[in-house]
């Protein structure tokens, strides 16, 4: 194994620590024994510290601190520069939430957690369902609603409803205890996913929106909100929007594979099948990485479509090109353009 390889692994298991850490009380957070993944990570990072004659953190409560206030290319020995976009976190600096950065390292790999906790839930639901259709029509009520703030048992019991809510609902859990302020639970309404203030007047969301665009639904009834797990929230209705965006500016039929988190299959102006997935990252060499896995897990030449705001990012399509595997038949798209008419998506050529 390369060093560069030892890095991202080394990097990949505290993000799966910062996760762990997450995902359990904040009473029992940093109590000991500490959980066992951020447990081993630490180990890592010490001997790995040791080892390149690097500073090490003094202890857990330490290494969190640096998942928040410094870029991991300054405490991971060996990580390939360009590999994170500038001003990195694990940890949001204000929110104090793990990041999208951080979740999306904690997927990668043979040891990954998020992303792959998320296409098991879903494989599990396209049992449950029985039917293609059946199952898209429980994606799309998984992407509009991430987070429940008050749950209507008339619509949810509704005879068009009833039928999903009874495959949907074992999803749905309680909101953590780290999200309600002053006993209020705060909604994006960007992005649809939970959301906080940092200060007074500074809100902070799980989907990453700009200020223009966190309009704010709130809750005084925290115990009656449901919200998805967090990897369905991430990686399943962050995307959604854009997803159900595209599908609906598409002529052509368009067809749901019941692989992965989304991958679809339509019928271009030539008559030509394309095979596309929705992605919303925020780091584009991991998205590279996991696009790869997915090609080839396909078999066949896949288009990546992102939001056109992620595609506009600098240097975004440059380091997911670059990061790509040497054949890897995969192209990075904007949504614009990938619901272009033809002959103007084939002007404009956008390539990985």
């Amino acid at each position: 194994m390369t060093e560069n390889r030892q890095a991202i692994d080394l990097l990949a298991a505290v993000a799966r620590g910062v996760l762990e850490l997450a995902s359990i009380s904040r009473a029992a957070a940093f109590q000991l024994p500490y959980p066992s993944h951020i447990q081993l990570a630490m180990d890592q990072i010490v001997l790995a510290g040791m080892t390149e004659g690097r500073p090490i953190p003094a202890g857990i409560p330490a290494l969190m601190r640096w998942c928040r206030e410094r870029e991991p290319g300054e405490w991971v020995p060996g990580l390939p520069d360009g590999f994170l976009t500038a001003y990195a976190r694990l940890i949001h600096p204000t929110a104090g939430e793990p990041t999208q950065t951080c979740a999306e390292l904690a997927s990668l790999g043979l040891s990954g957690v998020l992303e792959r906790e998320a296409e098991t839930l879903l494989a599990e639901l396209y049992s449950a369902c029985g039917t293609v259709e059946r199952f898209a029509a429980c994606r799309d009520f998984l992407i509009g609603r991430p987070v429940v703030l008050r749950p209507d048992p008339l619509e949810l019991l509704r005879p068009a409803m009833a039928q999903i809510w009874s495959l949907v609902k074992r999803l749905y859990g309680p909101v953590p205890d780290r999200f309600p302020n002053d006993g209020l639970v705060h909604c994006c309404g960007g992005c649809g996913l939970l959301a906080k203030y940092t200060t007074t007047d500074s809100l902070w969301c799980e989907g990453g929106c700009p200020p223009e665009d966190r309009g704010i639904e709130t809750s005084q009834e925290p115990q009656s909100a449901l919200v998805l797990p967090f990897a369905l929230r991430l990686f399943l209705a962050l995307p959604g929007r854009t997803e159900q965006a595209v599908r609906s500016r598409l002529t052509g039929q368009v067809q749901l594979l019941p692989v992965s988190l989304g991958v679809h299959r339509v019928t271009g102006h030539d008559g030509t099948l394309r095979v596309f997935q929705v992605h919303d990252r925020e780091q584009p060499v991991p998205a590279a990485l996991r696009a790869a896995e997915i090609a080839t897990r396909l078999g066949e030449p896949l288009d990546v479509v992102v939001p056109d705001v992620v595609a506009a990012r600098p240097g975004y399509r440059q380091l997911f090109g670059l990061a790509l595997p040497t054949g890897a038949q995969i192209r990075l798209v904007s949504a614009g353009d990938f619901t272009m008419p033809g002959p103007a998506r084939q002007a404009r050529g956008n390539h990985a």
